[in-house]
């Protein structure tokens, strides 16, 4: 057998038989197989980079990935291969993207010239680095594309052609752009099924060497595809005609078709009763026996009966019942990531904290990237005050989700209790960045009084050495957010909590409060609400005394007396709308609430004027 004679046929049995230790998931042997077919054939095959250009409008080459190939010296060439007729290659037609890398040295030859049973090696080494490398997705996803595109380039054989823009399709049906294209050519190979050209012998050269799937199974990816870019009647026609009943129902309820589905189910029931029949006749009705009906016939085997019943508790509420449906369907079957989710929420609205966090953390440890799974776990940790696990929790959450606004605020929350203040003014300038407009008075109030009564964070270190990024921050949130009485109050707080004060810096702290009073003062009808009248006469005080403590240090008589008299201006205007929205025009009197802060301003403002006057002699 390993004579020159039947090499080629030595080639295909090891191809074969490569794609036999594939179907029944022995990659190890079907990798060994592989690798003899390729020393067969004298191949080397790597992949390398070469400048070039993927889209139209692309000013400057990059590095693109391509198969370079090259054969031996001792490698032994092909006889000569007629060409045959191939299937046809559709284009992309994007308006954007280019059918294939345009290399900025389209001369250079990265593969040597192939035969079909040469390039159906190339095929199966693709295949072969798919199956062993499914958890880089993305990048075994360029690396096949580099794998397609040089077998295409010297397209010979019908069925190698064939497995090529098929494997493609099923690359290209996640991708917006080329969803279009991978349709319309698996399309293209089922309607040539009834095409006498080629002849059947040219057909089925080579057609097991590059396992192409049945016509059944092209079709069925075809309405697949249908269905995914929203052609749902075409889909379920495709469906019909093959039979596959549960997919022409999952159909007709996307549809919103129910009684038509129902009709369906019940027809098939009439013919033969199954589980899964049952189970969408449940879906159907959102009756319960049903599944109970499917999970008795199965002998409690049947984990998507048990999935169903519980999503149906879920959905009216009856969260232990739920929970208790889950287990059972997990037990079964402990691969399903979208059950551990919907577990773990039935578990967190149950208040089973605890049984929720194992639920979550299973559906992170299949799916690794579910934001969401890391999100609920930590409100989980929440609901158990163990802080610190649910501020490391959203720190995992934000590296699968770094857009999600919500994350950040649940973050910015948790660190701001957990005292990581670093973490928490990151996580603040974040949401700035995503929520233009976006403030949290209570988390900034939180953040100043860390600083300015230097509490240690997290890691033992004093509050006030974050001070100037918190000052920055104040200064990034009121360039945005102008009409927030409470921020610009906390903004002087910390900049009056400077240990080095200068007149610049009083003058700051002035300026802030000014345009806090400003802020409150501005609200409709204050003066009427108690709570208010407190507020905004509490804040008034506080003011006249960042007058007076600036007076004193000016050289200058005439500043400090217009500093002064707008200090008494402002005194006497709250004085003067309190007293006319509370004034009791029967008794004449304040409520008593009020009473003691009216004494304050009036003293307040009796010292005001004794300043003025001295400045006025």
């Amino acid at each position: 057998m390993t004579d020159d004679a039947n090499r080629e046929l030595l080639i295909q049995f090891h191809l074969e038989a490569g794609y036999i230790g594939h179907t029944f998931l022995d990659y190890k042997l079907a990798h060994e197989h592989l690798n003899a077919a390729r020393k067969y054939t004298g191949l080397q095959i790597k992949l390398t980079g070469a400048m070039g250009k993927r889209t139209r409008f692309q000013s400057e080459d990059k590095a693109q990935l391509v198969l370079e190939v090259t054969r031996e010296e001792s490698g032994r060439e092909e006889g000569t291969f007629t060409r045959t007729k191939i299937p046809k290659v559709l284009n992309l037609d994007d308006d954007t993207v280019l059918e294939a890398v345009s290399l900025t040295e389209p001369d250079i030859e990265y593969a040597v010239d192939m035969s079909p049973v040469e390039q159906a090696v190339v095929l199966a080494t693709m295949e072969d680095h798919l199956r062993t490398h499914a958890n880089q997705e993305k990048l075994t996803e360029e690396e096949a594309s580099a794998h397609i595109q040089c077998i295409l380039s010297q397209a010979k054989c019908w069925s190698v052609t064939l497995g090529c823009v098929y494997r493609r399709s099923c690359l290209e049906k996640g991708s917006r752009r080329r969803v279009e294209r991978s349709m319309r050519q698996i399309e293209e190979i089922v309607n040539q099924r009834n095409s006498p050209d080629p002849p059947a012998i040219e057909r089925l050269f080579l057609v097991y060497s590059v396992k192409i799937p049945p016509l059944w199974k092209l079709e069925r990816q075809l309405a697949e595809l249908l269905l995914s870019i929203g052609a749902i009647g075409s889909a379920v026609e495709v469906f019909e005609r093959l039979r596959l009943w549960e997919d022409v129902i999952t159909c007709y309820k996307r549809l919103g078709k129910m009684e038509k589905a129902e009709s369906i189910i019940r027809e098939q029931l009439a013919v033969q009763e199954t589980p899964n029949l049952w189970c969408f006749l449940g879906d159907v009705t959102r009756d319960a026996d049903h599944y109970i009906q499917a999970w008795e016939m199965s002998g409690q085997r049947h984990a998507r009966s048990q999935r169903g019943l519980g999503y149906l508790y879920m959905a009216q509420e009856e969260y232990e019942k739920s929970i208790e449906c889950f287990q059972k369907s997990l037990s079964i079957n402990s691969l399903q990531v979208p059950v551990w989710f919907t577990y773990g929420c039935a578990c967190l609205a149950a208040k089973r904290f605890q049984e929720a966090v194992k639920a979550f953390k299973r559906c992170v440890n299949i799916d690794s990237d579910n934001f969401e799974a890391w999100n609920n776990m930590a409100s989980a940790y929440v609901q158990l005050k163990d802080k610190k696990k649910a501020f490391l929790t959203l720190k995992e959450s934000i590296k699968c989700n770094y857009e999600n606004w919500r994350i950040w605020e649940n973050l910015l929350v948790v660190a701001t209790d957990c005292g990581e203040f670093e973490e928490a003014i990151q996580a603040y300038h974040r949401l700035i960045d995503l929520k233009e407009k976006w403030t949290d008075v209570e988390v900034l109030r939180v953040l100043v009084q860390g600083v300015t009564g230097d509490y240690k964070d997290a890691q033992g270190n004093p509050g006030s050495r974050h001070q100037p990024r918190l000052l920055q921050l104040f200064g990034r949130i009121t360039a945005k957010v102008v009409g927030e009485s409470d921020i610009w109050r906390l903004y002087a707080e910390l900049t009056n909590s400077a240990q080095n004060q200068t007149d610049e810096t009083q003058q700051k702290v002035l300026q802030y409060l000014q345009k806090s009073q400003r802020c409150l003062t501005q609200q409709v009808n204050w003066e009427k609400s108690l709570d208010k009248c407190k507020h905004v006469g509490e804040q008034s005080l506080e003011l006249a005394d960042i007058y007076l403590a600036i007076c004193d240090k000016k050289t200058s008589p005439q500043e400090s007396l217009t500093m002064l008299q707008s200090a008494k201006m402002m005194l006497k205007s709250v004085q003067a709308k309190i007293k006319m929205a509370q004034l009791d025009p029967v008794t004449e009197s304040l409520p008593e609430e009020l009473s003691d802060l009216m004494d304050k301003l009036s003293s307040k403002l009796q010292v005001l004027i004794s300043h003025i006057n001295q400045l006025q002699k």
